[in-house]
């Protein structure tokens, strides 16, 4: 073994009949001569692996009782029918790190004993269906690391003593319910039970699909009902919470799907991944993580300039803000739903959403999968480009804030200053959390580094929309402006129940006083009534003509 041998004389084992075991792993050898095998009557173990062997077929090997054969790490592109026919006494068969593409029928004919069968890492696209009815009593096969994504449930059928398979991914084991080990179990995200595979997982969606409705409907609300000043900053904001709340959406649909397929979701993975409400979800959190990058950049360009150059800047119209707001809806929208147009199917395929159990486009676990190019444009050059743009921006108004602050003389002013450079610092904080880790994950996987399946959970789960959930708090909920236009707003409401309280008990104070003095008959009763809906009507119209005033 380790050698440099490119050819074995057929005589060189002729007088070696009781050899057991043969090691000639890591040389040069490109094919195996029959007779040079024939006269090792007795050998049990074959060691072939990490050599460059390109070639077996039924003339390969000779009638040896071989038990074990080794053929890792070869060039292997192809098997013949009946390629391993004399040798009927195999019991392990180890064929990974090969260029095999396709198993046909007849491949492992005559091994009626074998009970381990290694193929992975290879680049196997097909398998016929009666290619392992040759291999009865099979108890462990490794499919690992190959091109198929899917597997006719008939292909497994045979193997009834199948203890132990082996693929790429857990989904894959559909097609194998009869094996009682099947491997993966999950992906981090999703196992063979349930769509999210862990508790907290389910509590986290949950819990940050709730947290980012409500701030984002609150701050909907309050910006709606509330006045400002600034109505092209309030109307930037506006979107972004929208854009914000599509990721709650999202979050809330991926939970009640988990619910929907709790216990069984191995059974209906490939029905969910490839329906429309996964397409939709995928959608909705790819339409909502760009376009919130892109309104968060404007976000930053318009105080930017605001801090920079206040006297030289014009403040945009209304009708402009709307129209660079469509515009990056329009981007937004046209990069989520290219992935799922009928245009795009032959670059994107069938899964580029339904990836994974949760729909997203991220695509950790499988860094290379169809459209991978178009996946780390998104998550990679458009969020650095737009995280290292909001840095600048933000560290620089701070260092322009703090400026004007020194020779401000009012304390005042200085410590409003302050809180303005301190927010400005979270705001720059809190981007990088959610989006540096991200970023990070999505090049490591790229090249080509393992990464830990809880920690893909947390990404998709927790750390994707965390900004989702914390920009409302950053740009609105904690602002001072906002806060006071939310007390005035519950104060003017609380002010007018009060005096609408009042003149109810004044006017049933006034009629109890009447009746007690006068006795009503039926005659006055009308009349009262009706003096009462003329006064209210009164005072409706009168309400009606302020509120319209100030509007």
């Amino acid at each position: 073994m380790y050698n440099s041998l490119m050819k074995i004389h057929p005589q060189a084992f002729v007088y070696l009949q009781s050899l057991y075991e043969l090691d000639l792993r890591g040389n040069k050898l490109e094919e195996i001569d029959k007779r040079v095998l024939e006269p090792l009557s007795n050998l049990r173990i074959l060691y072939l692996q990490n050599n460059e062997i390109k070639h077996v077929g039924a003339s390969t090997f000779p009638r040896i009782p071989l038990e074990k054969l080794s053929l890792v790490d070869n060039k292997i592109i192809n098997l013949e029918n009946s390629a391993f026919s004399n040798l009927s006494q195999l019991r392990n068969l180890f064929l990974s790190h090969n260029q095999l593409e396709k198993l046909k029928n007849g491949t492992f004919l005559n091994l009626g004993y074998l009970e381990s069968l290694t193929l992975n890492k290879n680049y196997i696209k097909y398998i016929e269906l009666a290619v392992f009815q040759d291999v009865p009593v099979l108890q462990s096969l490794n499919l690992e690391d190959n091109s198929f994504r899917h597997l006719n449930t008939k292909v497994l059928e045979p193997l009834g003593n199948l203890k132990t398979i082996y693929f790429d991914r857990f989904e894959m084991c559909s097609s194998a319910l009869h094996v009682r080990n099947c491997y993966p179990k999950g992906d981090g995200i999703s196992n063979q039970e349930h769509m999210l595979a862990k508790p907290i997982l389910r509590i986290c969606v949950w819990v940050m699909g709730a947290i980012g409705c409500t701030g984002n409907i609150v701050v909907l609300l309050g910006r709606h009902f509330a006045p400002t000043n600034n109505v092209v900053h309030s109307l930037y904001l506006r979107n972004l919470a929208f854009s914000d709340l599509l990721m709650g959406v999202y979050l809330f649909i991926i939970a009640a799907e988990d619910l929907n397929y709790r216990g069984v979701y191995l059974r209906y993975q490939w029905a969910w991944r490839h329906s429309f409400v996964c397409k939709f979800c995928g959608f909705l959190s790819t339409l909502s993580c760009e376009s919130s990058v892109l309104i968060l950049s404007l976000v930053t360009w318009d105080r930017f300039v605001s801090v920079t150059q206040p006297l030289a800047r014009k403040q945009p119209s209304p009708k402009a803000a709307a129209a660079t707001l469509l515009l990056l809806w329009c981007l937004a929208t046209l990069v989520a739903f290219a992935p799922i147009t009928p245009l795009g199917s032959d670059y994107f395929g069938d899964e580029f959403y339904g990836n994974n159990g949760v729909c997203l486009s991220l695509h950790i676990h499988d860094p290379y999968a169809r459209g991978w190019q178009y996946s780390a444009v998104m998550f990679i050059l458009i969020n650095t480009l737009a995280l290292i743009f909001i840095c600048y921006a933000y560290l620089r108004m701070i260092n322009e804030i703090r400026a004007s602050g020194v020779a401000c003389r009012s304390t005042r002013q200085s410590q409003d200053r302050d809180k303005v450079a301190q927010r400005f610092g979270i705001i720059v904080l809190t981007d990088c959390l959610c989006w540096v880790p991200v970023i990070t994950v999505k090049l490591i996987a790229l090249a080509g580094t393992p990464i830990h399946q809880n920690l893909y959970a947390w990404l998709a789960i927790f750390v994707l929309p965390i900004n989702s959930a914390l920009n409302p708090v950053l740009y609105t909920l904690t602002t001072t402006i906002f806060k006071k236009q939310m007390s005035k707003l519950i104060n003017s409401c609380w002010s007018k129940r009060k005096k609408c309280e009042h003149q109810t008990a004044s006017e049933s104070a006034l009629s109890l006083s009447l009746g007690a003095v006068l006795p009503i008959r039926k005659g006055s009763k009308r009349i009262l009534s009706y003096r009462g809906t003329q006064s209210s009507s009164l005072m409706a119209s009168k309400n009606s003509w302020k509120r319209s005033t100030a509007v």
